[in-house]
């Protein structure tokens, strides 16, 4: 009777091995269609607590769901419109992008004489002229193929992007309506001897993940839009082109810690330069107003909103940011940071000494101390004794 028991067991978790592997399997086939999904739950996620307390006041689930997503679409609609501008101005890039690259190679090229009239070593100049050249040359190929190429993507991509906003905003209604019930089916899922404690740790990880996504979105939209409004002022004042292009675009770009701010720095930068009538001025006035913003977001927003954080250690970080570009690229470091936070709460869970206080160190001290006290007295004693 126990062979067949464990027999039966046997069979059962070959079985759940073997549709998880193909669950997996069918995910990997359908991955192109997973953006539109995952994008809508993450912001019925962020919407959840909202939803929580207006179906507390108004006793439906339903009417609350239809008061925050009438707001959503209001709120949509609002960046609609400022994305017709900017698809407009991005198109102005586009047909104007071999004038931009002929400007950024002679800018280089101009670098590249004072190099070479530079006093540094020989071989250092050579090798930085060595990656002067093969960049500029990369540059130019790239340009001249991705150019015709980005044309019609933009063109042809119109249709496919307001497909994939109407599945975004069907699959984020929902995931609100849903969002109960799909709970408790993936708790039921869970052997009931384990339910309490798959309820804790889920409690656990849905408050720090909460926290986190909502956060981001915060931060990340206060500094797109802090942006926006300065190139736009710049635009204005100096000429500078396309800056609901940038404006816009620092929103994804901010979530990548380190890489995002680099890139839109950057990018800021050298669309400045090209584009104003007062190049200098205009470049450092836009990227000024980059590194500020970051510095008001990071040290003043950021705190507020995204409380402790995840409770990593800035070193833990930095190792989840690398080995998230190492696996999985620029969304690699976008995932990795709650990644590590939610292995961190399991761990946590299972091992509650991993967040037992440290002793005091002082403490530690005194007993020291102390213990030498006894030491020197127990000396003393002996010598007189000798005596």
């Amino acid at each position: 009777m126990n062979t067949k028991t464990l027999d039966s067991l046997i069979l059962r978790y070959v079985g759940f091995g073997a549709l998880f592997l193909a669950a997996l399997a069918m995910l990997y086939l359908v991955r192109g269609a997973l953006p539109v999904f995952i994008v809508g739950a993450v912001v019925a996620y962020a919407l959840e607590p909202v939803l929580q307390r207006l179906e507390r006041r108004t006793g439906s689930r339903p009417r609350a769901v239809a008061y925050v997503f009438v707001v959503f679409l209001l709120f949509l609609a609002l960046l609609f419109s400022l994305a017709a501008a900017g698809f407009q101005q991005a198109q102005s890039l586009i047909s104007r992008s071999g004038e931009y690259a002929e400007q950024l190679t002679a800018l280089i090229e101009s670098n590249r004489v004072k190099l070479d009239e530079s006093k540094l070593p020989g071989g250092v100049k050579a090798a930085l002229g060595e990656a002067i050249d093969n960049g500029v040359a990369n540059f130019g190929r790239a340009a001249s193929a991705k150019g015709p190429e980005i044309v019609q993507n933009a063109v042809t991509g119109l249709g496919t992007f307001l497909i994939n906003t109407f599945l975004f905003l069907l699959v984020t209604l929902g995931l609100m309506l849903e969002a109960h019930r799909i709970k408790v089916r993936l708790l039921m899922l869970v052997p009931p001897l384990y339910r309490r404690d798959a309820t804790d740790l889920s409690t656990s990880i849905n408050e720090l993940l909460g926290r986190y996504v909502r956060g981001q979105l915060i931060v990340c939209g206060t500094y797109a839009l802090l942006l926006t409004i300065a190139l736009e002022i710049l635009s204005r004042i100096y000429g500078m082109d396309y800056p609901l292009v940038i404006g816009p675009m620092a929103f994804p770009l901010y979530i990548m810690p380190y890489f995002g701010m680099a890139i839109i720095t950057v990018t800021t930068g050298l669309t400045a330069y090209l584009t104003a009538d007062q190049q200098i001025p205009c470049t450092i006035a836009a990227v000024a107003c980059c590194i500020g913003f970051n510095l008001l977001v990071d040290y003043i927003i950021a705190p507020r909103v995204l409380g402790k954080g995840v409770g990593l250690h800035p070193l833990m970080v930095i190792f989840a940011i690398y080995t998230g570009f190492y696996l999985g690229g620029p969304l690699g470091t976008i995932v990795a940071v709650p990644v590590f936070a939610t292995l961190r709460v399991i761990a946590i869970y299972l091992f509650p000494q991993l967040a037992a206080p440290l002793p005091d160190e002082s403490a530690k001290t005194d007993a020291l101390n102390e213990e030498h006290g006894e030491i020197s007295e127990t000396g003393k004693r002996i010598a007189q004794a000798e005596a």
